[in-house]
Parts: C-alpha cells; sequence; structure tokens
C-alpha cells in the first residue's frame, strides 16, 4: 500500500468501496527485491450478516519499470 492513499466510503445497504495505491515488487532468482510498479486499485467490500468480503477486485493505471525512489 501507497501510505495516505487508501479511502473507505460507505455504500448503503451493501458495505463499502475502498480505493487506493500499491506497490509491486519483484524477486529474481539469486537477487535482491525491487520495486517493479505501481498501480490503483478499487475493492468493493460486501457487508452481508456482520460479514465483510471483498466482491470485486480492480487494479489499473499500473506505471512499469519505477527506480528504488517512491
Amino acid at each position: 500500500m501507497v501510505k495516505g492513499s487508501i479511502e473507505v466510503s460507505a455504500i448503503k445497504d451493501y458495505g463499502a468501496v475502498e480505493l487506493g495505491e500499491h506497490f509491486f515488487y519483484a524477486t529474481e532468482k539469486d537477487a535482491v527485491e525491487k520495486l517493479s510498479s505501481r498501480a490503483k486499485f478499487v475493492h468493493l467490500w460486501e457487508n452481508k450478516n456482520g460479514t465483510w468480503k471483498i466482491t470485486r477486485i480492480i487494479s489499473y493505471a499500473h506505471l512499469e519499470n519505477l527506480s528504488e525512489t517512491k
């Protein structure tokens, strides 16, 4: 997750929507893990009888080949 990027909003009679950004890291054989991309996401949450469940995940706007600086 990108610090400070998360937003959550209630959806009446359903649950909530969560928006944010996240980093992806790649680990190649015999190499150090490195930052590879950054993307935005949407998680759709359903609250059914007090149980929360993610019903949809969308990841988009991927920025590839990022340097080690965030």
